[in-house]
């Protein structure tokens, strides 16, 4: 009886072992596409082109605010990376979806990745893309602009641990962007023009106290505008998941 005891336990462990082989490896297919795009701009909390476009202008301080050139330079430059990889982003999408779709269906994990490799070349062509599109904007922006962003962007970001937006995500982060720039218009015009009217009075040799009253006169402005865009920053957090956020990949600010 002994021995029989003995031979039924090996049979169940073996049994056990092979059930262990044969079960299809599982996949987290919500981090499929993490990193897929690019990177570049996640990793200064942009997440995309039209987001970082959105991010640099609302984000910075009235000090070293974007000028009207910089902005319509930065829009042409999004809008041309865009289009140009509009094509690539739509063949990486279809190859996520049937990613994803196999990988709920319980392929195996070696099945699913089959199908992301057949992306390999189009995600190392979007890489390049938005590094380039990251680069052509920093060389827009002034030395202080970029050093801003340098010291402002998230310290611990694990990019293939960020799930990309939804598009559900993006149109909420440019709704808040949008509210942002419109409810505050009118500070920032002002703020905008003290700064100029400082500026000028310092080329023409102004005296400190000159060049301080035109700041001076904005201060509640700049106070608000400060404390509008820490809200704003916080609001966009508040979009992301918990997942996202877990990454370390926070918005630029």
């Amino acid at each position: 009886m002994r021995r029989i005891g003995l031979l039924m336990f090996a049979a169940a462990s073996l049994a056990a072992c092979s059930q262990e082989t044969t079960s299809p490896s599982t996949v987290d297919d919500s981090l499929l596409d993490a990193g897929a795009y690019g990177t570049a701009l996640t990793e200064v909390g942009g997440y995309d082109a039209e987001i970082y476009e959105s991010r640099v202008a609302n984000g910075l301080p009235e000090e070293i605010r974007l000028s009207d050139d910089q902005k319509a330079e930065i829009k042409a430059l999004v809008k041309a990376f865009q289009e140009s990889t509009k094509a690539d982003r739509k063949a990486l999408g279809e190859i996520i979806r049937r990613a994803r779709s196999a990988s709920k269906g319980g392929q195996s994990a070696e099945h699913v990745k089959a199908i992301m490799d057949e992306g390999a070349e189009i995600r190392a062509r979007l890489a390049a893309a938005e590094a380039k599109l990251k680069s052509d904007i920093h060389a827009i922006l002034t030395q202080e602009q970029r050093d801003w962003i340098a010291s402002h962007s998230p310290k611990r970001c694990d990019t293939a641990k960020f799930p990309a937006l939804t598009d559900a995500q993006k149109a909420d982060i440019h709704a808040l962007e949008a509210a942002f720039a419109a409810a505050h218009k009118a500070d920032i015009e002002a703020v905008k023009a003290a700064f100029e009217a400082a500026r000028a009075a310092g080329r023409a040799s102004k005296s400190k106290e000159e060049v301080a009253k035109f700041l001076e006169s904005v201060r509640p402005a700049i106070e608000r505008l400060a404390t509008a865009r820490a809200k704003l920053r916080n609001d966009i957090i508040a979009v992301l998941t918990a997942e996202q956020r877990a990454s370390g990949c926070l918005p630029l600010g």
